[in-house]
């Protein structure tokens, strides 16, 4: 099973968007997939349709139930969704009493790898205890950052923290989402990447009415919209984080 996590300490650069987008795209290549919302907002849950139940998602997590018990199917086929609410803004203190975290995210994912071929986590815009200890067990962690320099200064900050860090995340990867090629300052830093202390994906993801559709289809793009720019570029980001996900660790 491979794990990947879409997650920036800045909000509003298209984290849900994306983390839902590969998701389906995943599922849509005849692969289990399971995303995992841990974001209290929930947006990715709202997106496939998923509405907050009885149980909230604090107490499955604080339990530390099976995940066939908390995963619930999606309206499409071979993608299940892990929901979120607003329940899990106390997951830090609920876990802390519980003792290693760590320990417990790592037994509660174990059973997905026997029919899982992906899990995506969908993390929320903060670096708590909690989301670290997630972090550190990926095999990808995704940055989507807009072209501007708050966005990729939020990227060099979370390089920055794991680089210190025994426990890492295996490999670290920005790449650019809502790109406008009618601003020189998207055009100019999309022409600079080389020059980035960080790896960026060759692929980004261009602004498209079609995209912001998704709210109101609540709906991936790739579901409704093939042959759009962001539909075309998500397909082909998709391609391009499987070939990273299958070359060696560089650990050096």
């Amino acid at each position: 099973m491979q794990t990947i996590a879409l997650y920036n300490l800045k909000g509003g650069v298209g984290k849900t968007t994306s983390a839902v987008n590969l998701a389906y795209l995943s599922a849509e290549s005849k692969k289990n997939t399971v995303l995992w919302d841990w974001d209290p907002q929930a947006a990715a849950s709202w997106y496939f349709h998923v509405e907050p139940g009885r149980q909230k998602a604090i107490r499955l997590l604080s339990k530390g139930q099976p995940i066939g018990s908390i995963e619930v199917n999606s309206p499409f086929p071979r993608l299940k969704v892990i929901p979120a609410d607003l329940s899990l803004r106390k997951v830090d203190q609920e876990l802390a009493e519980l003792g290693s975290a760590r320990r417990l995210i790592r037994k509660m994912v174990a059973p997905l790898g026997e029919d899982t071929a992906y899990l995506i986590y969908d993390c929320p815009p903060t670096l708590s205890p909690v989301i670290e200890y997630l972090l550190n067990g990926v095999d990808l962690v995704l940055v989507p950052m807009i072209p501007s320099p708050l966005s990729i200064r939020a990227m060099e900050q979370v390089e920055a923290f794991f680089d210190n860090k025994k426990q890492a995340p295996k490999r670290i990867v920005g790449f650019f989402t809502q790109v406008d090629l009618r601003r020189k300052l998207h055009v100019e830093t999309l022409k600079s990447v080389r020059k980035f202390p960080f790896p960026v994906l060759k692929t980004w993801i261009p602004i498209d009415s079609a995209a912001e559709q998704m709210g109101l289809k609540r709906a991936p793009l790739t579901s409704y919209a093939r042959s759009g720019r962001a539909a075309e570029a998500y397909i082909k980001l998709w391609r391009e984080v499987n070939r990273v996900l299958k070359k060696p660790v560089d650990n050096t």
